[in-house]
């Protein structure tokens, strides 16, 4: 059954935020990769059979506005503060996948007492010196495939990212990179205080990686489940980075039993 969604804009201090919000039962909101799944994916839809799924565009993703005033993920945690303010959303789970687990993590920090639980998807925000990072800011569509997906002739990948520089999803796409680059650039894809703060975060988090992941090695996950107070990591075999695509069925299982059960 297709879940009844509304797309509309909302104002967060002056930023004119795209958000999605479907489905039915307890609120969830999902923060989004730097791939920029701001539209309803299919599982966004399987997600809204068991929650009440808030869907918003990071500032410079999708229609969002605002990218002006990003200088760094702490500004985009700030943001998601004010958002919950305005959504009215007390005490809320968060589900970060890649750039939104980190974003999850640096909200959890500044204000742990809004987020009840948290699971993140291979988060980006944390660095391994002995396991180095791909590159995500490749103008090479076919090595970003290869870097991104376990099976880079997998189906799936259509529903994820652009196929081609025809494709007409190819302007958003840029668009996400841009808005990326702006928090992810330098340092890259992470925050060298991070770690020194994850003791800060009390909720329960689960945790979920693909082994090969090549752009966030697996490597990252096994720190976090280490360093966070209260962590559980299930990895994921024969997936890459695009795990919420790759193995929507599960990704989805995993959220409910963590939330719900």
């Amino acid at each position: 059954m297709n879940s009844v969604t509304e797309s509309k804009f909302i104002d967060v201090r002056g930023k004119r935020t795209q958000i999605t919000i479907g489905g039915q039962g307890p609120a969830l909101i999902y923060l989004h990769s730097a791939g920029g799944e701001v539209e309803w994916t299919r599982f966004h839809e399987m997600l809204a059979q068991y929650f009440t799924v808030y869907l918003p565009a990071h500032p410079g993703f999708g229609d969002s506005r605002g990218l002006e005033d990003i200088h760094s993920i702490t500004d985009y945690a700030w943001h998601y503060v004010d958002l919950l303010d305005v959504l009215e959303l007390e005490t809320v789970p968060v589900v970060g996948f890649s750039l939104g687990g980190w974003t999850a993590m640096e909200l959890a920090i500044l204000r742990p007492e809004r987020i009840s639980k948290m699971l993140l998807v291979n988060s980006a925000g944390i660095r391994i010196p002995e396991t180095p990072m791909g590159e995500l800011f490749s103008d090479d569509i076919e090595k970003l495939k290869s870097l991104l997906f376990f099976d880079p002739n997998s189906p799936v990948i259509e529903e994820a990212m652009p196929l081609s520089y025809e494709d007409n999803r190819i302007l958003m796409w840029l668009k996400a990179r841009e808005a990326t680059a702006r928090v992810g650039w330098n340092p890259y894809l992470h925050n060298p205080r991070l770690p020194d703060h994850l003791f800060r975060i009390p909720c329960p988090v689960r945790i979920l990686w693909g082994k090969d992941d090549h752009l966030l090695p697996v490597e990252t996950g096994k720190f976090l489940v280490d360093a966070l107070p209260n962590a559980t990591l299930e990895i994921f075999e024969k997936t890459g980075h695009m795990l919420p695509y790759e193995q929507a069925e599960r990704f989805v299982e995993e959220v409910r039993k963590f939330l719900i059960d």
